[in-house]
């Protein structure tokens, strides 16, 4: 299925069409969009998602990807650059993220994907959060932008006429067996993980526009109480993220252990909870939007931005 957005309009000048293609080669998804640039206006479509689990591999495999999983990874690039040649698109860019980059034996991969024609870039927690700033808000300024993800949580946001960002190592999945998973109550599990919160993000902005979360649809719907998965442009606001929360902080011990047990991505919904808390009082936000925003649309927009 393709699904296209308008990222942004970046001159009113008439010209032919200019295309690229790129990928997020993510701890658990590949993730591939097309994008061109037709007067001015960038459009992005998202091709596909390909789950090929790299994290694990590199967990399970001491740290290294082994021959199976290589031809998987050929498979699939291969396959997105003919898509892009055959669309007229003679570029295709690919960011690695962490799995791939503390993957031992990365250096194959770089080598593998070179020799189809897709140069990656192997990025560190940082980088990640300035493509997806450029993702989420197409370049524009004094915006702040989080993203949550399995292995690691990025924080970006606008800074003199620049984007400044935060990593840290440790996504939902850590963030829950060290705050959540055994703690006997929601307090404990807050006063913990914002404890931690504090300790690695000293230098929080208090003055932008707008919050916008990524991948935190499944968390707006556990608050909201609706299944709305993929909708974007949703706005959370504090006061129902509190309502939430409080009713989850009245549980018992043993009314705290059936939840995690029994909700489903419990993993992702209880620290994510936290965060968005966290971000919108170090910020003075009463709401954070969530937004839908692949990776490879921060580097489509970054490739036009660099060619205005």
């Amino acid at each position: 299925m393709i699904s296209e957005s308008t990222i942004t309009q970046l001159s009113r000048a008439k010209e032919g069409p200019s295309m690229v293609g790129a990928i997020d080669m993510g701890s658990k998804n590949f993730k591939f969009v097309f994008g061109q640039k037709v007067n001015g206006r960038v459009t992005t479509e998202l091709i596909r998602k390909e789950q090929l689990e790299i994290g694990k591999e590199v967990t399970e495999n001491h740290g290294m990807i082994g021959r199976r999983k290589f031809r998987q990874i050929e498979d699939t690039l291969s396959q997105f650059a003919r898509y892009c040649r055959d669309r007229g698109a003679q570029t295709v860019l690919a960011i690695a993220t962490s799995a791939i980059r503390n993957a031992r034996n990365h250096q194959q991969v770089i080598d593998l994907a070179g020799e189809i024609g897709i140069a990656i870039e192997v990025a560190e927690g940082e980088r990640e959060g300035e493509v997806g700033y450029l993702a989420a808000t197409g370049g524009a300024p004094n915006k702040l932008v989080s993203d949550s993800g399995s292995k690691s949580i990025q924080i970006a946001w606008w800074n003199n006429d620049k984007v400044q960002s935060r990593s840290i190592p440790v996504g939902y999945e850590l963030a829950y067996e060290s705050f959540v998973e055994r703690a006997s109550t929601l307090v404990e599990t807050q006063e913990n993980f914002s404890r931690f919160l504090d300790g690695n993000f000293k230098e929080l902005p208090e003055n932008t526009d707008r919050i916008i979360a990524l991948a935190a649809n499944t968390i707006a719907s556990f608050v909201i109480g609706e299944k709305m998965t993929g909708c974007n442009n949703r706005t959370l606001t504090r006061n129902a993220l509190n309502n939430r929360m409080s009713e989850l902080q009245g549980l018992s011990p043993a009314q705290y252990d059936s939840l995690k047990a029994s909700l489903p991505k419990a993993e992702k919904i209880l620290p994510g909870l936290i965060f968005l808390d966290y971000l919108m009082e170090r910020t003075g936000h009463g709401e954070v939007h969530i937004a839908e925003a692949e990776l490879p649309v921060g580097l489509i927009v970054e490739y036009f931005l660099k060619r205005e």
